[in-house]
């Protein structure tokens, strides 16, 4: 009987030195090209944050410059012709209705056209809002169907301060507001009753 015998041996087996000369310069070139391309990056974004930078710059210099020029258009209230025109129609426009109020506070003036509304009230008629002028008198609501202005400014004219007045204007607008519909209404009533 024959037996075979394995004389290999793995130690005897040609080693490849892994740290050899051409594996170290090939590692030194990788991160070489590795660090030139990190560098690069980092230069691009510079350079963008720079252009950045120097758009932001340009731009506070701007708003520098207009908030100076507004100090010295603004500063000084002589030089503005517009704005004193301005501060005096708000005067105006103030005093005016601090007469009105005082008007209404004291009972006299405005309070009975307040009175005369409060008695002539319809179902499906809502006032939201009413002015009151040097010649006019405007009245702004909602009503749910339209049939119902003629019948409020009849209702209306049943008043001993309204009676002999001409509605001046009226404006019909039909809304719809989340599938609800309505009218929106204006009126504008004289204050003045006109001469037979």
């Amino acid at each position: 009987m024959s037996q075979q015998i394995n004389l290999f041996d793995a130690r005897f087996r040609p080693q490849k030195p892994h740290f050899s000369a051409a594996t170290m310069a090939l590692a030194v070139l990788a991160v070489a090209l590795l660090t030139l391309g990190i560098r690069e990056l980092y230069a691009y974004q510079n350079r963008s944050l720079e252009a950045s930078l120097a758009q932001t710059d340009k731009r506070a210099a701007e708003l520098r410059e207009q908030a100076a020029r507004f100090a010295r258009e603004l500063g000084d209230p002589g030089r503005s012709a517009a704005m004193a025109d301005e501060l005096a129609r708000l005067e105006e426009q103030a005093r005016a209705r601090r007469g009105l109020l005082t008007g209404i506070q004291g009972g006299a003036g405005f309070s009975p056209y307040l009175t005369a509304l409060a008695r002539q009230t319809m179902q499906g008629v809502w006032l939201t809002e009413m002015e009151i002028g040097p010649n006019d008198l405007v009245l702004k609501g909602r009503v749910l169907q339209s049939e119902l202005v003629p019948l409020y400014i009849e209702r209306l004219n049943r008043e001993p301060l309204f009676k002999g007045r001409v509605v001046s204007e009226l404006r019909l607008a039909a809304k719809d507001d989340a599938g609800r519909r309505y009218v929106e209404f204006s009126l504008q009533i004289p204050l003045a009753k006109e001469a037979s």
